[in-house]
Parts: C-alpha cells; sequence; structure tokens
C-alpha cells in the first residue's frame, strides 16, 4: 500500500482534470478513457510507474512523458515558436478571416489514421496547424486559443494518482455526490479527527456507503480492530475496499459483524434462535473445512468453465469462487461476535441512511464511557432528534450539530477569486462523548432493513406484554385494598350496599 510505484494488480486514479477514472494496472486490463471511436486503452503500461507523474494515450497505450506536464509546452507546438512569441502583440487582426470550414486540409479519417498509427497528440496538432490556410492571420491571442482548443480534444493526458481516503472522497464526491451521503473529503477529515481514530484503538462502525471505513482502517495502519456492523447477507463495500489497495496486515484489523447476529444476541427472547443460528454456522463451517482445498468441482462447474472464453475469465471465476469459500470459513460466529463486543468500544462512527436515532440506541451501549461518536447525515433532522433524545436523557455531553461547509478557490496570479459555482452542503455531523452510568432508552420506532427486524418486533412485543401485567397487577391490588378498607368500616353486607363494595 505504501509503495511509491504501481504495482501490478494496484488500482489507480487518472486525473484529466474535468474527468477522473478508476483504472486497474494489469496485464490485459483495457479501460475505454473518450468517447466516440476512440478505442479501448491498455493499461499495462501504468505497472512500475511513480505516483504523480504524468501519461499521455499514444494510440491504445499509456506512456509516460518527458515534461510531466498536464499540458504540452507551447514550445513544443507551432514548429518551434515559444511563449515569449505567442504572448506579444502584433499589428494583426481577424478582419480578413472567412469561416467557411475550407481552410483546414486535414480531414476526420486522416486525423483517425494518424491516431491508428500511433502518433502523439503534439505530431497532430503540429499537423492541424501547418495545414491550416487561416493560421498565420491570427493573432497571437486568437493561436493561443486555438491551440488550447486542440490540446483539449486530442492531447490526452492524466496525472496518476495514488487512492487514498482524500483523493477517492473527492472522485466519488465528483461523479455522484447524492450516492454517497454528499460526504466531502472536508467532511470525511473531521468524522476521523472527531472520533479519535488511531493506531490500536477499537473502533466500531455502521457505514451504508464504505468511505469511513475505509478511510479508518487507512488510518489505523493495520493496528488495533475495527468492528463493521452490517445489515447485508454478505460484508458490504467489497469493491470499495479494492480501491485503497489494503494487503493482508490491514485488512486483517476489519472484523465484520452481523446486525442480525447483533440483535439476535442482544434479544433476551431470542436466545434460542441465536443457538439454532449458531449451530447452522457451526455446521456449515466445519463441513467446509472438512472438505479440504482445492474443493473439488462438481460436473455442472466443469462444462460451464469449458464453455468460457479466455483464460482470465476462468480464472476471475475461481478467484471468486476461492475468496467466497475463504469468507464463509473466517466468517466469526456468533459467539465469537459476542466476544468483541463484550469489551467496550473507543470509539463509535455512524453513517448510515437507516435512521440514526435506533442505530445510536442500539449501538451505543457498547461505547465505552468518555469515548467520542460521530454520527454523519446528509439531513439535519434525524441529527436533530439525536441531539434532543442524548440531551434529555444526559447519556453524553460535549454535544454539537455543525454543518460542514467549504468554499473553493481559484488560484492565478491576478485572477484569484472565489469558484462561480460551489456545493450546496457536505452533510452534517452530530459529535459528542459518552457519560458513565446513563442509558440512552429510545422508543423503537422503526426498524433496520435487514437488520434485526424480528428482534426489534420481539422486543416491542415483551415490553406490551410486561406492561400489560404491570396494569394487572396495579389493578389486583386496587381491587384488594378497597375490599379491605370497606369491609373494615362498616363491618356488615358487603352485597347490602355497605362500604364494602366494589365499584
Amino acid at each position: 500500500m505504501s509503495s511509491p510505484t504501481v504495482q501490478k494488480g494496484h488500482i489507480c486514479i487518472l486525473d484529466f482534470g474535468d474527468r477522473h477514472f478508476f483504472v486497474k494496472a494489469a496485464f490485459g486490463e483495457q479501460v475505454k478513457l473518450a468517447a466516440n471511436k476512440s478505442p479501448r486503452v491498455h493499461t499495462t503500461g501504468l505497472i512500475g510507474l511513480p505516483y504523480g507523474c504524468v501519461v499521455e494515450v499514444v494510440g491504445n497505450k499509456l506512456v509516460r512523458t518527458e515534461d510531466d506536464l498536464m499540458s504540452p509546452p507551447l514550445s513544443a507546438l507551432e514548429d518551434g515558436k515559444g511563449e515569449k512569441e505567442i504572448s506579444s502583440t502584433q499589428m494583426t487582426d481577424n478582419r480578413d478571416l472567412v469561416d467557411s470550414n475550407t481552410s483546414q486540409k486535414i480531414k476526420q479519417d486522416d486525423i483517425q489514421k494518424m491516431k491508428e498509427a500511433g502518433k502523439s497528440g503534439t505530431d497532430i496538432i503540429n499537423e492541424l496547424i501547418s495545414s491550416s490556410e487561416t493560421f498565420e492571420g491570427k493573432t497571437e491571442f486568437s493561436k493561443a486559443k486555438y491551440i488550447k482548443r486542440k490540446v483539449k480534444k486530442y492531447v490526452l493526458r492524466a496525472r496518476l494518482v495514488r487512492c487514498t481516503s482524500s483523493t477517492v472522497c473527492s472522485l466519488l464526491f465528483f461523479k455522484d455526490a447524492k450516492r454517497y451521503m454528499c460526504l466531502r473529503p472536508d467532511s470525511l477529515a473531521q468524522i476521523l479527527s472527531y472520533s479519535n481514530v488511531y493506531a490500536g484503538a477499537t473502533v466500531m462502525t455502521f457505514d451504508t456507503i464504505g468511505i469511513p471505513t475505509a478511510s479508518i482502517v487507512e488510518r489505523m495502519g493495520g493496528k488495533g480492530r475495527i468492528l463493521a456492523v452490517h445489515t447485508s447477507q454478505d460484508p458490504p463495500h467489497k469493491q470499495m475496499f479494492e480501491r485503497f489497495n489494503f494487503d493482508f496486515r490491514h485488512q486483517a484489523v476489519l472484523k465484520f459483524v452481523s446486525g442480525y447476529e447483533l440483535f439476535q444476541g442482544a434479544a433476551s427472547e431470542s436466545a434460542g434462535q441465536g443457538e439454532k443460528l449458531e449451530d447452522v454456522l457451526g455446521i456449515e463451517r466445519d463441513s467446509m473445512v472438512a472438505q479440504g482445498w482445492p474443493v473439488p468441482l462438481q460436473d455442472h462447474t466443469r462444462s460451464h468453465l469449458a464453455e468460457m472464453e479466455s483464460d482470465k475469465k476462468r480464472e476471475d471465476f475461481l478467484f471468486k469462487r476461492a475468496s467466497r469459500f475463504i469468507r464463509k470459513v473466517t466468517r466469526p460466529s456468533l459467539p465469537e461476535t459476542m466476544d468483541y463486543l463484550s469489551s467496550q468500544v473507543d470509539s463509535l462512527v455512524i453513517c448510515s441512511r437507516h435512521d440514526p436515532l435506533l442505530v445510536l440506541s442500539t449501538l451505543f451501549p457498547y461505547l465505552a464511557p468518555s469515548c467520542p461518536f460521530v454520527i454523519f447525515s446528509e439531513h439535519i433532522q434525524p441529527l436533530a432528534s439525536c441531539f434532543d433524545h442524548l440531551k434529555t436523557a444526559q447519556s453524553a455531553i460535549k454535544l454539537q450539530l455543525t454543518e460542514t461547509w467549504k468554499r473553493d478557490f481559484q488560484m492565478l496570479e491576478g485572477r484569484t477569486h472565489p469558484e462561480m459555482t460551489m456545493d450546496a452542503t457536505g452533510g452534517y455531523i452530530l459529535t459528542g462523548v459518552k457519560v458513565s452510568g446513563k442509558v440512552l432508552e429510545v422508543e423503537k420506532r422503526g426498524k433496520l432493513v435487514g437488520m434485526g427486524a424480528a428482534a426489534a418486533r420481539n422486543s416491542g412485543r415483551g415490553a406490551v406484554r410486561k406492561k400489560l401485567k404491570d396494569m394487572e397487577e396495579e389493578e389486583g391490588r386496587g381491587k384488594k385494598l378497597k375490599v379491605e378498607g370497606g369491609g373494615g368500616s362498616k363491618g356488615g353486607d358487603m352485597s347490602k350496599g355497605g362500604g364494602g363494595e366494589v365499584s
């Protein structure tokens, strides 16, 4: 993960300025970086290149540039003319230019042939300049503008960027902010700071987008433990963790905890079901371990492999099969999960599309006293409800509900100003510190999708039965007191309307 160069199988970012791509550096891997008739580009050339360098698309390959500049220098264009000559003013104007679409001799088919021949974008632009009948008659500023336009169109240069928490979060926010709950890099930095994540800590997360959990894994550096509570059948965000290129040391700190098992272990009325679940998981795991590895393929699997077109597809299929087998064998059982939760955690991070109040009330008991918690949401109202319940129950101190805000500036000489368009919001963050001895009691107003639904129902039914039982006992005590009190005052026959009559 800390290698200064791109390794085989690593996922990196190609930053074109206005576009960004996740690409995997591997033999035989191809990616489409441009629209229309542009060919797919091989990513094999990225292996061994240092992060931060600039690569250019030449034909169907990615080649490192000599100058490491996002745009080729103007001295390399227009037959060697330098920047000083282009920036100078001359007594020329555009009065004699006629837009007839006949000034350029090179056609689009000729440009496509040059691309297929492997010519670089700089060579193509030089050919366009030399074949233009009106280029020499333009002003120097028009020439520079013309060249910049052609560079943007024909020179595909990108900077090779390492996948980190900041770069991945920026790219995903740029591509689809709503899908990732409007989580910006500055919001992510505040989450990591307020949650006091450090190497060797024990952190519990409930994360439905994957970026905060992966960032915590990156910051802990392979030391400590992360209990990632999830509501899906299998551990989520596999693709997100692959983008960070984590090695085994970093992945070892991550322990996925099924929310279903968590609720089953926590609910008193579902203890029997928890034992049945553990029996099923134990039998399944023991049978898989007894099979050994490699697991013999069945006949239908062999026929399916034989029908595949290439060895790469067979390799990918077998790799996924092996990964699924390993996940099932190493999946923590219910007692192991409860053992993880027996010792309270040092920090709690919630970043969920579910109701954060229900999630907080469930996970709050596992947080040690005097330890911080952070809740992130793209809406303020759910966090306001959490703030009100925590304040009323006196379960936490130093409660803060803030909106993250950031302003981007254009930094150019003589032209420094805020960007014309900015993001409306980067989400809201609720932070606080748990107080010892205080219990957060929240009415279960809903349920989490796929997480403890049965436990929530059982818990609600149990509360209703207990309430009815208390009411019956209280009513019985009231009747007994009235009967005893009436008989003592009159001493007469209760059936004749004496003081002992029970209404």
